[in-house]
């Protein structure tokens, strides 16, 4: 078995955006672990939900792999995915709120299986 680690994202974000533009080649990977640390929150009602999606080459649309519950607060959580990462994956995120302000990270610990 293979494992190798991959930041899908890192950084300040004030507003929605995602990273398939510089998405992760996964095309050889089965399962996944994702950490998502959030160090800074700030803002009033600040909320930010992130999903994990993954690239179709034939309709070349993004479909939906896995999400995390909504966050408005610094901390830490974690995700498993045993099956369906195809060959490549991003992170799209979603903030709201007055003057939302998010700084964190989101990497996977990938694994051939």
């Amino acid at each position: 078995m293979i494992s190798h680690v991959e930041t899908l994202y890192s950084g300040t974000a004030t507003a929605s955006g995602d990273t398939s533009a510089t998405p992760v080649k996964t095309q050889f990977d089965k399962e996944a672990i994702i950490y998502f640390d959030i160090t800074a929150v700030s803002g009033s009602g600040a909320t930010l939900d992130l999903t994990l999606k993954i690239y179709d080459p034939v309709s070349v649309k993004w479909y939906e792999l896995a999400s995390f519950d909504q966050k408005n607060d610094v901390g830490q959580d974690v995700g498993y995915i045993e099956y369906g990462i195809n060959e490549r994956l991003a992170v799209f995120y979603e903030i709201n709120g007055q003057n939302p302000s998010f700084t964190f990270t989101v990497s996977v610990n990938l694994k051939d299986r």
